[in-house]
């Protein structure tokens, strides 16, 4: 495949869907991706869907996305015609996709791209480097420490914490490789699982009842503005993958039964969380909150789900913004930010 940039006439774009992708959230860049094409070509645009493999292979559809009740697309076909687009839309969760590799790609490339750019993506996906940034701004986070590749697991370090402990892969979502331990002695085997994923891996000191409350962002021209709060109420003990995508129990609450007061706050801490990484296009804050009414930063999404149940495009529809608007918006500040950048308008 080769690929150009063209100049589109009366605002409508030829947008270049990128979504599949290497990582373990493969599945549910499927899925997002029928739904962000279905809006885009509803609003007029022409998609061109080209999937990234599990292999990393890149393979252009032959015709519009089709993908079946257990999540595999069909038509797929390699070619090596030359392929004209405006606009990469990268609908790809995880490492490979949301951490600034693609990001870079397309930078190096001269390709205009939605969503966030190198450093935030990178920085974002990164739960370590969210974190310390997030204390650095005077974000509230949860008692945590790290463990780098190679290194044994810091036993008096997690514990000082204080159990239960969440262990994560620290460049990882849709929360793969999550595990809750209780005692010592189930931390070993959660780092395991952990670094099957990613060698970074975080612990997090974990909440009795903690509600999970997210925030829809959008960044334009420097300003960050939020969606309504939301709660998700996970079917299961915790809100992991199960609960995420095939548990029916777990619930979306929009707006979230929160006051008006705690409303605005995690309003503005999750624009801060954005700001302070320089973001741009689009992203999702979660946050944690306590019995005592406490918010703590959690992390933030560059690229969240984006499915017709996600609730990134719910907080946004609730909030009185239609999704075909949103995209629009994020597809004009991909736009302005490459004019910014001095991008070329052609070139193969």
């Amino acid at each position: 495949m080769y690929f150009g940039l063209p100049v589109s006439q009366g605002g409508k774009m030829k947008v270049l869907l990128l979504y599949g992708g290497r990582s373990a959230e493969h599945d549910v860049s499927l899925v997002s991706a029928g739904f962000v094409r279905e809006v885009l070509c509803n609003s007029g645009h022409e998609v061109i869907m080209v999937l990234i493999g599990r292999d990393g292979g890149w393979r252009l559809e032959e015709d519009a996305i089709t993908v079946s009740a257990d999540g595999t697309p069909w038509e797929l076909r390699s070619g090596s015609e030359r392929i004209s687009f405006d606009i990469v839309f990268p609908v790809l969760h995880g490492p490979m996709g949301e951490d600034g590799t693609l990001q870079g790609l397309c930078m190096m490339a001269g390709w205009p791209f939605a969503g966030a750019g190198v450093m935030t993506s990178s920085m974002a996906m990164n739960k370590v480097t969210a974190k310390l940034m997030a204390g650095t701004c005077g974000l509230p986070v949860l008692p945590w420490t790290f463990f780098e590749e190679g290194c044994e697991p810091d036993m008096e370090a997690v514990s000082t914490l204080g159990y239960p402990v969440f262990v994560k892969p620290a460049r990882m979502g849709s929360s793969v490789g999550i595990s809750r331990v209780d005692a010592p002695v189930e931390l070993r085997a959660a780092v395991e699982l952990a670094r099957r994923h990613d060698g970074l891996v975080l612990v997090e000191k974990g909440m009795v009842r903690a509600r999970e409350i997210e925030v829809a962002l959008l960044a334009e021209e420097g300003r960050v503005s939020s969606s309504i709060p939301g709660e998700i109420v996970p079917g299961l003990e915790w809100y992991d993958y199960e609960a995420k995508y095939n548990c029916p129990g777990s619930r979306l609450l929009i707006p979230a039964p929160i006051p008006d007061g705690l409303a605005e706050k995690v309003r503005s801490m999750a624009e801060t969380s954005f700001s302070m990484l320089s973001g741009s296009g689009f992203a999702r804050a979660d946050f944690l909150l306590d019995s005592s009414g406490n918010l703590y930063f959690n992390e933030i999404n560059t690229i969240p789900g984006f499915t017709g149940i996600s609730m990134f495009p719910k907080l946004w529809e609730a909030s009185g913004v239609p999704v075909p608007e949103v995209l629009e918006r994020i597809i004009g500040e991909a736009i302005r930010r490459h004019s910014r950048l001095g991008g070329p308008g052609g070139g193969g």
